[in-house]
């Protein structure tokens, strides 16, 4: 067996057992007991219309404030690389956190007096804040590439502005659609948001799943409900799959942006912080509502009645710690035999995607009857639902190698392990940092499995704020701020230490 089929081995055996099987039984129980029932019944279709209508809406939100906003990006002004970087950096917050930001701001207790709690404007603005930047990034990255067009619509007599309404939106379409597909499928499967924003009369196919599952035990249910997500997610990714296909024949690369007078580049940098300021105002409110109650944070660790914060932080490190000793081998072994084997490991090393965390606990639970309260599901839980990550930040920089010095290194009689661990492995190991830093905040954050999945004495610091949030009482609601402040600080400080060692460790 060549290198590569080596590589993939133990990822495909752990993805048969991780998913496949678990999804087999759901297919199994759904489609003899539950599907056609589900289908029957009207409250499951709400469900199943809103679901739809909120990812379509989040998509569609996204995509046309990413438009303006990658021509302004287009020119040179005041913190314009800041708000870029920044812009992704929600979708790596834990779900807790970005929905105690907004119960902070305008829920019952917001700082606004405005409770949009229960209403769908608060979870389409939750979505605005979590993906923008998925169809933002890269918008600006393909900007480079339509320069020459522009120009030449320039040359014809177009403003800035009507050629790039007339020229360049129309071939920024395929970027638009591939990251508006991405916002759907997150959207779509969202179930943190919706049930801790969105009340019973806005809940997501997502939540009907966990209500069916954890209310009345209605195992039929529940997995008729996750084959109707399946597929909706299936025919949404393969449409992505087909798009990045496309647009990777015309991926540009960042050029320098556009200079701009400094009163015209002020302007714009006033217009693009306030939108900024408006869009991610809840993170910067969770952070002022942290403090309005000090003895929070002393409550908080060992407050009687609840799980103690110091366990719940103790829990969350730990079991981040377990999955990362699975995610990174299985994340680099499948990114290397993707890069090097046939396309089809690539299209298979997405399911995880496909499926929800309400669902992988769900498939858990039927596959494994036996590891019920066992910490190995768990962790594969989390394991499975983060290494795609790994995977999806270092295959562009596999297939980005130069291929003269592997060949170089293949001449000089390298065999394949030593020419991955010598040669190939410095040159992708910022990249790979970077991916487990991700999947790393997606361990941190993970909230559906982990409440299908959980034991009390498992209580993470996500469990620990949803456990306080249903509780009555101003007290609970501020420990709950206090635990999601110390999550995003615990993230930031994760992540920046994983980036600061890229940096040190850069060939």
């Amino acid at each position: 067996m060549r290198f590569p089929g080596i590589a993939a081995l133990p990822v495909l055996v752990f993805l048969v057992l991780a998913l496949i099987y678990p999804l087999t039984c759901i297919l199994a129980l759904g489609l003899r007991e539950g599907l056609w029932a589900a289908l029957a019944d009207p409250y499951y279709l709400a469900r199943l219309g809103w679901s739809l209508v909120y990812g379509l809406g989040s998509s569609l939100l996204c995509s046309i404030l990413a438009l303006p906003l990658a021509y302004a990006f287009r020119y040179r002004f005041p913190g314009r690389d800041f708000l870029l970087a920044f812009s992704t950096v929600p979708f790596v917050l834990p779900t807790l956190v970005v929905a105690m930001g907004f119960l902070g701001l305008v829920g019952p207790r917001g700082s606004l007096g405005l409770n949009l709690y229960g209403t769908p404007w608060i979870l389409f603005w939750a979505s605005l804040l979590y993906n923008l930047g998925l169809v933002l990034r890269p918008l600006v990255v393909l900007l480079p590439a339509l320069q020459t067009p522009l120009v030449a619509a320039r040359t014809l007599g177009a403003s800035p502005l009507r050629a790039y309404l007339r020229v360049g939106v129309p071939l920024l379409g395929p970027a638009v659609l591939s990251g508006g597909s991405l916002v759907f499928l997150y959207s779509f499967t969202s179930f943190g948001v919706p049930l801790l924003l969105g009340g019973p009369a806005w809940a997501t196919l997502e939540v009907a799943t966990y209500e069916a599952l954890a209310q009345r035990l209605a195992f039929p249910e529940a997995t008729a409900l996750v084959l109707m997500q399946l597929g909706v997610t299936l025919l949404v990714l393969t449409g992505y799959l087909r798009l990045q296909a496309h647009l990777a024949l015309g991926m540009g690369g960042y050029g320098t942006p556009l200079p701009l007078a400094p009163k015209a580049a002020w302007g714009l940098a006033l217009g693009v912080w306030l939108l900024f300021a408006l869009i991610y105002s809840p993170l910067w409110n969770l952070l002022l509502r942290a403090f309005e109650r000090p003895v929070a944070w002393v409550s908080v660790w060992q407050s009687p009645g609840f799980t103690p914060g110091s366990l719940a932080l103790l829990n969350t490190l730990a079991f981040a710690g377990l999955a990362l000793l699975w995610v990174v081998p299985l994340g680099t072994l499948y990114a290397y035999a993707v890069w090097r084997g046939p396309p089809w490991l690539d299209g298979l090393g997405l399911l995880p995607i496909l499926v929800s965390p309400v669902a992988i606990g769900l498939g858990y639970l039927l596959a494994y009857p036996g590891l019920r309260g066992s910490l190995v599901i768990l962790v594969a839980a989390y394991a499975l639902l983060s290494y795609p990550l790994l995977v999806r930040v270092l295959l562009p920089a596999l297939r980005a190698l130069p291929s003269g010095v592997i060949e170089a290194a293949r001449l000089l009689g390298a065999s394949p392990w030593r020419r991955w661990w010598r040669v190939e492995w410095p040159l992708v190991r910022p990249a790979a940092q970077t991916g487990v830093a991700l999947a790393l905040a997606a361990i941190l954050g993970e909230f559906g499995a982990t409440l299908i999945l959980q034991r009390p004495e498992w209580a993470t610091l996500s469990l620990a704020i949803y456990e306080r949030l249903g509780r009555p009482g101003a007290l609970p609601f501020y420990e709950a701020v206090v635990l999601a402040v110390v999550l995003m600080g615990l993230c930031g400080v994760l992540l920046w230490g994983l980036e600061r060692l890229g940096q040190n460790r850069r060939p």
